[in-house]
């Protein structure tokens, strides 16, 4: 993998010295041409919507005092509209499927105009979902780092526009500089992941006296998993599971808290995994199932209380 710190390096040079006598310093210049930019779809609305989703979550921190905002509320929101703020470097650089940054600001935004927390937050989740909805379309239709990048903004946009409101739990600071190695998850990867991620959720669904509400919620994530794999064996009918992919002990839950410890690990193993799947498989089949599986199991992540991220889906090295 190629970190971006390198990839923006221009001409290098080196210098050698020679100790011995009647030797000279030789200066040796090394040529280095940077890469083309990766293929990537125009977006010509998405400035505009950046910064509408800055100016609301802008307002509502500017009225979160007088509208009786919690702490979690408020600090949700703070680093909410930082990570729009590093997806729009990223979006209006000359190459945004490497995640390289551009200082360029967004455009103005038209005037906020709700006079209500309520209101506010209803205007920021519906764009938010049109732009899951962008996102997704172009996901679908790209490959590469190119479909990995619109499905993470695609992830991210549709798990703040249902857990923003309320608050996140837990906030990251990911963000990696590295160009991630796309063809290390194939379909047999993902196979074993779904494997293990049922069994964690019949793990986690052992524990006792579980309200009704978690273990719904836990039983839809059973299935869910059991149905991804469904999907892509009868795509493949051929395709076998690789060895487990992920690291974690297995043990039956004790509690209601053990439950959601265990949802919590597994989706935050599965996010890497389902993103680099999206990024590398060239079936298009299979990369619409990647793309909304990235989505569905970074908002089960969150709705959990793993950590929101900025990038979802996207590997750490």
């Amino acid at each position: 993998m190629i970190g971006r710190r390198a990839l923006l390096l221009g001409t290098l040079g080196a210098t050698a010295v020679w100790g011995a006598a009647g030797c000279t310093v030789v200066n040796v210049t090394l040529p280095w041409d940077p890469p083309s930019p990766l293929p990537l779809e125009a977006a010509p609305d998405l400035p505009a919507q950046l910064a509408r989703l800055s100016a609301l979550s802008g307002h509502l921190l500017d009225s979160g005092k007088r509208w009786k905002l919690s702490e979690r509320q408020l600090s949700s929101l703070d680093w909410f509209r930082q990570a729009v703020d590093l997806h729009a470097q990223v979006l209006l650089s000359s190459d945004p499927a490497r995640r390289q940054r551009v200082t360029t600001p967004l455009p103005s935004a038209a005037r906020v105009t709700p006079s209500s927390a309520k209101a506010t937050y209803s205007a920021l989740s519906a764009l938010l979902r049109t732009m899951q909805g962008e996102h997704r379309a172009r996901a679908v239709a790209a490959s590469g780092p190119a479909a990995l990048l619109w499905a993470s903004l695609g992830a991210f946009s549709g798990t703040m526009a249902a857990r923003l409101p309320s608050g996140l739990p837990h906030r990251g600071d990911d963000d990696t500089e590295q160009t991630p190695d796309l063809t290390s998850t194939g379909r047999d990867q993902v196979l074993a992941l779904c494997l293990q991620a049922a069994y964690s959720y019949e793990f986690a669904l052992a524990a006792p006296s579980l309200p009704a509400a978690d273990e719904h919620a836990l039983q839809q994530r059973l299935k869910a998993w059991r149905g991804l794999r469904e999907q892509i064996l009868a795509l493949t009918p051929d395709a076998t599971a690789s060895p487990p992919p992920i690291g974690y002990e297995l043990r039956p839950a004790k509690d209601r808290a053990g439950a959601f410890r265990l949802a919590v690990a597994t989706e935050t193993a599965a996010l890497p995994i389902l993103g680099t799947w999206v990024g590398g498989t060239s079936v298009a089949s299979e990369r619409r199932l990647g793309v909304d599986a990235l989505a569905s199991s970074n908002t089960v992540l969150v709705t959990f209380g793993g950590t929101a991220l900025r990038w979802p889906g996207w590997p750490d090295g």
